[in-house]
């Protein structure tokens, strides 16, 4: 699955960021990271054909594609990535998180 690979990657950035830096007292504020994470969801969720969302799915998908790839955004914005990396993260690892709504290992199949 999409989902599971971009989960694996995120978390990777994540801990790569949380072994150089330590964790700061005080965090920023993620509100246009969150934004485009549930814009990516929501692209992601219409791409694969707009499946009926279940509560099986829908805490999957928001801790996923919401909370992790939130920091994993701060984490490749700090770690030093170009300007558009962080925002780029949000988008595509929010979509690939909307790939737990589908049925199969390929949406499109």
């Amino acid at each position: 699955m999409f989902a599971l690979i971009a989960l694996l990657a995120q978390l990777t950035v994540i801990f790569i960021h949380r072994a150089k830096n330590r964790p700061r007292s005080r965090p920023d504020s993620y509100t246009l990271h969150t934004g485009l994470c549930l814009l990516g969801i929501a692209a992601g969720w219409i791409a694969i054909g707009r499946p009926e969302i279940t509560w099986n799915d829908g805490p999957l998908v928001l801790i996923s594609g919401l909370l992790i790839t939130v920091e994993a955004a701060d984490a490749a914005e700090k770690l030093g990535a170009p300007r558009w990396a962080d925002k780029a993260v949000c988008l595509l690892c929010g979509a690939a998180a909307a790939t737990w709504m589908s049925s199969g290992w390929i949406p499109w199949a």
